[in-house]
């Protein structure tokens, strides 16, 4: 089974958010699913704690806005000499190729569509391939999510996945090359 961290990056508090967002509930409840959870307050120090953590290994990134923003791909590609990154396809490559050179990384990153602060997370994936390399093959898998991404229980995470997260990447991905 592989090593699971969750890395909250705490960095945008949404402005229209009425459910106070307790970041040690959601710690604890993720600690008593067995995650490894690391809170920062910023993106750089995210980034930091990732480049120290994850070097000299084969890495893979999942499709994900949160990963995109924060500059994930470029910082571990200065301290580790193979990262794939599935907005990042190879010229000429295929969705399905990069998406399976994902697949049984050393490390692999991904963020979730919704956290509950009771410690669930809920991912709707169109292909399938984020979640499949979130559960099988990498010997350590982080998530790396924004405190937007919590909610109040399970019910909101299923919720904010369905009616937020999964419009929204139906819409990217409509107009991107990443559809298969």
């Amino acid at each position: 089974m592989a090593n699971t961290e969750t890395t909250i990056n705490a960095v945008i508090n949404p402005e229209n958010n009425e459910t106070p967002i307790d970041i040690e509930k959601t710690i604890k409840a993720l600690e008593r699913n067995k995650f490894i959870v690391h809170y920062f307050k910023t993106c750089s120090e995210a980034i930091s704690y990732l480049k120290g953590r994850i070097q000299n290994k084969c890495v893979a990134i999942g499709d994900s806005r949160t990963l995109l923003e924060i500059g994930v791909h470029d910082a571990l590609s200065e301290v580790n000499e193979d990262v794939t990154d599935i907005q990042r396809p190879l010229p000429g490559e295929s969705f399905r190729d990069t998406a399976l050179r994902t697949m049984g990384r050393d490390v692999f990153l991904t963020s979730v569509n919704a956290l509950a602060q009771t410690g669930e997370m809920v991912n709707i994936d169109g292909t399938g391939n984020r979640v499949a390399a979130s559960l099988f093959g990498s010997q350590e898998v982080f998530f790396v999510l924004g405190i937007n991404k919590i909610t109040p229980d399970l019910s909101s995470a299923i919720y904010r996945a369905r009616n937020v997260a999964a419009p929204l990447n139906s819409k990217k991905n409509k107009k991107s090359s990443l559809n298969p």
